[in-house]
């Protein structure tokens, strides 16, 4: 070999060197990122899944005060009770009357 190979060969293997140590760095770097990626995309399910309940929540908030009475829902109520139970006083008092 003359010593314009050597210079040849060394300057190759320097490149080689680099090249590799380059392609670590980006396996290295790749890694992080895909490391990165995933915890981004276990945050997101993570606040999808809180927002599906939190939606769910809502809604049942909202049947719940669709269901709520007012107070003059309250007193139609006690009035429709009041009246039931004179109904079932009455038949309890024929009953008492029957022989």
């Amino acid at each position: 070999m003359t010593e314009n190979d050597i210079t040849i060969l060394n300057d190759f293997e320097g490149k080689l060197h680099c090249l590799i140590q380059e392609y670590r760095q980006k396996v290295e770097q790749n890694n992080e990122l895909t490391r990165r990626i995933q915890e981004k995309e276990d945050a997101l399910k993570e606040l999808q899944m809180r927002c599906v309940a939190l939606e769910s929540s809502y809604n049942n908030l909202k049947q719940a005060k669709m269901f709520s009475l007012s107070d003059s829902g309250i007193e139609g109520a006690k009035e429709r009770i009041s009246k039931l139970v004179r109904e079932i006083d009455q038949c309890i008092e024929s009953l008492t009357k029957q022989p």
